[in-house]
């Protein structure tokens, strides 16, 4: 559950610090991909509504509702996912699952055995 806490800053934490728990490194891992991904959107989305500002406020209006729309959706997830999670549920996000499969794969393997 620490991995989705806060959101994909703390998936990465547990990612570099957990090394052999194939449970937590995936989800540490679904939590980077998924929550990063939608919060970098959210994001740009953002940047882009105040660039477009100069250009049109109407256009500002509308990118900032989006980017509102995005963060509403990752919250969702992000709270779907802590519910998952706690409750012990297996939840693969599609698209994501297979990326966070990888990476939770390549950093375990490497890592030093006590």
């Amino acid at each position: 559950m620490l991995g989705y806490l806060a959101w994909w800053v703390s998936g990465g934490l547990m990612l570099i610090v957990e090394r052999r728990d194939r449970f937590v490194r995936f989800h540490a891992a679904q939590s980077l991909t998924v929550l990063g991904a939608m919060w970098l959107l959210g994001a740009l989305v953002y940047g882009l509504a105040f660039a477009i500002l100069s250009v049109s406020a109407a256009g500002f209006v509308t990118m900032l509702w989006l980017a509102m729309g995005i963060w509403a959706a990752g919250v969702g997830v992000w709270i779907a996912c802590l519910v998952r999670v706690f409750r012990g549920e297996p939840w693969r996000i599609p698209l994501a699952a297979g990326l966070a499969d990888r990476l939770a794969a390549s950093r375990s393997s490497s890592a030093p055995r006590l």
